[in-house]
C-alpha cells in the first residue's frame, strides 16, 4: 500500500470513535500541534513502555517505510502515537491498544519462536498482513467498530501522525508551508 492509499483509507474510515466529529481541519490542527507540543501529563504519565514504544517503532515503520521520502521513525511518529494514546484515549482504549501489541508479540512467538522485533523484516511484514486482513475482515462484517482493533487504531494514528508530521508534510505530501490566504473582507462567521 502506498502512502496516497494509507491517507485515502484513513480519510474513508472516517476516523476513531474518540475523533470522529472531528472536522478534516481540525485533525490536521491537532495532528500538527501535536507534534511539537508535550502534554502537560507527559511527565508523570507515559502509555508506552521502552518495549512497547519499541514495537509500535517497527510497526508503524512497515506500516509507512523510509524510500525515497521519510518513512514513520523520521517523521517521529512513535512520540505522536504516545502523545495521542496518552492525552486523547480512554483507558479502555489504551489498554486494548497495550493488549494488542502483547498478542503482536504472542502470534511472532508462535509463528517464528521469537519476539516480533527479531524477527525479519519480511516476516514481520506478512505477520502484519495477516493481522490487517483480519481488521478487513472486521470492518466488512461489523463497518466502523472494526476501527476499535488495535492494529486499525495504530494504523491510523501511523498515518495520522505521518501526515501532519512536518518532514511528512514537506518532503511526502508538499504542503508545508500550510498554503494559507488572507481575505481581509472575509465575513465573520
Amino acid at each position: 500500500m502506498d502512502r496516497r492509499e494509507l491517507l485515502g483509507w484513513m480519510v474513508a474510515t472516517g476516523g476513531l470513535a474518540a475523533l470522529e466529529r472531528l472536522s478534516p481541519a481540525d485533525l490536521l490542527t491537532i495532528g500538527r500541534d501535536a507534534h511539537h507540543a508535550e502534554p502537560a501529563h507527559a511527565a508523570r504519565e507515559r502509555t508506552l513502555d521502552a518495549r512497547a514504544a519499541a514495537l509500535v517503532t517497527i510497526v508503524a515503520e512497515q506500516i509507512i517505510p523510509a524510500s525515497e521520502t521519510p518513512g514513520a521513525s523520521d517523521a517521529g511518529v512513535t512520540a505522536f502515537v504516545e502523545h495521542m494514546l496518552t492525552g486523547w484515549y480512554s483507558p479502555a482504549d489504551r489498554d486494548r491498544f497495550l493488549a494488542g501489541l502483547a498478542d503482536l508479540d504472542l502470534r511472532s512467538r508462535a509463528r517464528g519462536g521469537v519476539s516480533f522485533a527479531m524477527l525479519d523484516a519480511a516476516t514481520q511484514r506478512a505477520l502484519l498482513e495477516v493481522i490487517d486482513d483480519e481488521v478487513t475482515a472486521l470492518r466488512t462484517a461489523h463497518g466502523a467498530s472494526a476501527n476499535a482493533h488495535w492494529f486499525a487504531m495504530l494504523k491510523y494514528l501511523t498515518v495520522w501522525g505521518y501526515c501532519t508530521s512536518e518532514r511528512g508534510m514537506r518532503e511526502t505530501l508538499h504542503t508545508w508551508p500550510m498554503p494559507m490566504r488572507y481575505d481581509g473582507n472575509a465575513a465573520v462567521k
